[in-house]
């Protein structure tokens, strides 16, 4: 199984993964991307499918489905192969896994895209 490689200047929106999505804690200074169970944001009140009161989730982490990221940097191995992003979402940079984004991450614009078109979104 390969893990598509995304660039420097790309352009991603976060998506839904059947029952998992794409969190950030609200609070350090480390920003990581982490997968979420559905259920547990449904649970803790982020997804507004129920009306349970807020718990673990909605206190320490902030549902991030359908942002859109810049890639501003790739983190490589010795392989050149990627092994994480550092992703500008909403003003904040976070971190991101390669194997994460490769689930989660659907391009939407590339940087070296010179047709000036509207994107996807």
């Amino acid at each position: 199984m390969s893990i598509r490689s995304f660039k420097k200047g790309d352009l991603v929106c976060l998506v839904r993964v059947g029952d998992w999505t794409l969190t950030l804690p609200k609070q350090g200074v480390d920003k990581k991307v982490r997968e979420t169970s559905l259920k547990d944001l449904r649970l803790s009140g982020l997804i507004n499918d129920w009306s349970h009161p807020r718990d673990y989730y909605s206190a320490k982490y902030d549902n991030i489905e359908g942002k859109v990221g810049l890639i501003v940097y790739v983190s490589r191995n010795r392989l050149d192969q990627p092994v994480g992003y550092r992703v500008l979402i909403e003003g904040n940079e976070v971190f991101c896994k390669a194997k994460v984004a490769d689930k989660y991450f659907k391009l939407v614009e590339q940087q070296d895209n010179e047709g000036g078109g509207s994107s996807a979104i």
